[in-house]
């Protein structure tokens, strides 16, 4: 039998205090440390910025590369058909007498196309959070088409 009063080689536990000490979460280079539905979802929200940010910073989940890129390629569409959208009314804003009216129709098909554009975003980041992989008409297949580095065929 033991002797309880005899020192024993085990140092006793302090109240408290866990036996093992856990190791901090070790995160990739290669990834951004964000659970894959979040980061997507952060892709969707910010479109051009956030996907090009996601795109550099995440190098393995497919999941979070294909939102990024989707979200890349709907703020080009957007900012390709803004600069477009602007030009136009410039050159319409000389024409004599129906100028002023056909910038305003130009402006109303830019707000309609700016409330699609809102549109898309949160569907694409809602079902980015839901962890569905979502693709919009088109340019979801341009978007996988870039990931897989081939040419996007029309």
């Amino acid at each position: 039998m033991s002797d309880p009063a005899a020192p024993s080689s085990v140092p006793p536990e302090q109240p408290g205090a866990s036996a093992a000490t856990p190791e901090p979460p070790v995160i990739s280079v290669e990834t951004t440390g964000l659970p894959s539905n979040l980061a997507a979802c952060l892709a969707c929200i910010f479109s051009l910025v956030g996907g090009i940010v996601f795109l550099v910073l995440e190098k393995k989940d497919k999941f979070v590369r294909f939102h990024a890129m989707q979200a890349v390629v709907l703020g080009g569409v957007a900012v390709v058909f803004y600069v477009a959208l602007e030009f136009i009314s410039w050159i319409v804003s000389h024409i004599a007498f129906l100028g002023g009216l056909l910038v305003l129709l130009l402006n109303l098909v830019g707000m309609l196309v700016g409330l699609a554009y809102v549109a898309l975003i949160v569907v694409t980041a809602v079902k980015a959070f839901a962890g569905k992989e979502w693709e919009i008409p088109y340019l979801g297949k341009i978007a996988r088409d870039q990931l897989a580095g081939r040419v996007p065929t029309p």
